[in-house]
């Protein structure tokens, strides 16, 4: 008389399906002993399976490192699951805390992300937004536009959920998260003057494609006007770019001005630091001889000699809130229509009393 066998719950498969080919829900739901519908469900709508079985089929998944096809997943539910972000750069390290909160902040909500850099060009950035658009994105977080009205039309027509960041508070576009820009170089003048100058030059990276240092230089500009400071033509430097030599050549225009100033209020740390640098070539001490306070707190600025005075931009916080907004604006409910973050005066070493 035949015995018999116990059935096995599920079935043994190598690391890769049968034929070396790629592992497949079918394969998984051998594996699993289930069917390819709980398969399914465990993977879109884990609610609808019982527990056994979820693990086995997520003890198969493991087992056999299973990848769902995300493009076919997303032709069912009409969600790619992934979100574009548009940056000016990847170069300027100012950008590298807001895109590492902005990825943290989707990873955890379970979504990819992709990164297009427009260069500050206008016609890039729209181009690269239709491209983000065709390929399906599920929402758009745009850094520091200048793109007027066409942008917003075109994600508007698309209806794509999307946010805003680093903007002009005089250009407000919702739902929008945005420094205070302006505020930030008035705060750093006022420190300036507080400890004495009475001479203080502004550096600037370029205003024309950067709304964002356009404010600062305008906040800085404005609050010297208040105090009743002179402002020479000389004593204003606004760069082209941010490549080293570019800012070296800013630096030496300013400390060759015929009456040189006693501090410089500048846009952004790394252009504090090619002023530094070009301070020690001239055996120029900072801040004996010059008291230099940056914008932004970067890194960077802890460690040059000496250490950098700074106003702190929460550049982190800035992609926490972004990413939080877009993701309720993707669940359909109402984000915060504008958020302006705070920043605040870092004291360190590069700013002391002008000599009598």
């Amino acid at each position: 008389m035949r015995r018999n066998r116990p059935i096995k719950a599920a079935v043994e498969l190598p690391p890769i399906a049968a034929g070396g080919g790629k592992v497949t829900v079918k394969d998984i739901a051998r594996a699993a002993g289930v069917s390819i519908a709980t398969v399914s469900r465990v993977l879109n709508n884990p609610g609808l399976v019982t527990a056994d079985k979820q693990e086995a089929v997520l003890e198969a998944l493991r087992n056999h490192d299973y990848i769902p096809n995300q493009h076919a997943r997303s032709l069912i539910s009409r969600r790619s699951r992934v979100i574009g972000l548009v940056v000016p750069t990847l170069s300027n390290p100012v950008f590298a805390p807001t895109i590492a909160a902005i990825e943290r902040e989707f990873d955890r909500a379970g979504y990819g992300l992709l990164i297009q850099c427009s260069e500050r060009d206008p016609q890039r950035e729209l181009a690269q937004v239709r491209t983000l658009i065709e390929r399906g994105v599920d929402g758009l977080i745009i850094t520091g536009s200048r793109n007027g009205l066409d942008l917003p039309a075109l994600m508007l027509r698309n209806q794509v959920p999307h946010v805003w960041q680093d903007t002009s508070l005089d250009q407000p576009m919702e739902p929008s998260v945005a420094h205070d820009n302006i505020g930030a170089l008035e705060s750093a003048i006022d420190h300036l003057y507080a400890m004495g100058h009475r001479e203080v030059a502004v550096f600037s990276g370029p205003t024309h494609n950067t709304p964002s240092i356009r404010d600062r230089v305008h906040g800085a500009i404005t609050r010297i006007r208040h105090h009743g400071l002179d402002l020479p033509e000389t004593w204003r430097v606004i760069t082209e770019d941010y490549e080293s030599r570019t800012i070296r050549s800013g630096a030496c225009r300013l400390l060759d001005a015929r009456r040189p100033p006693t501090a410089v209020a500048l846009t952004g740390d790394v252009l504090a630091l090619g002023l530094v640098a070009e301070c020690r070539a001239r055996g120029l001490s900072v801040p004996n001889d010059l008291s230099i306070i940056g914008c932004g707190d970067t890194d960077m600025g802890q460690y040059v000699d000496p250490p950098l005075t700074t106003v702190h931009m929460p550049f982190a916080e800035m992609g926490e809130a972004a990413a939080r907004s877009l993701l309720t604006v993707i669940s359909g409910q109402r984000p915060p229509m504008s958020v302006v973050l705070p920043h605040r005066l870092i004291i360190r070493q590069s700013v002391r009393a002008p000599r009598r």
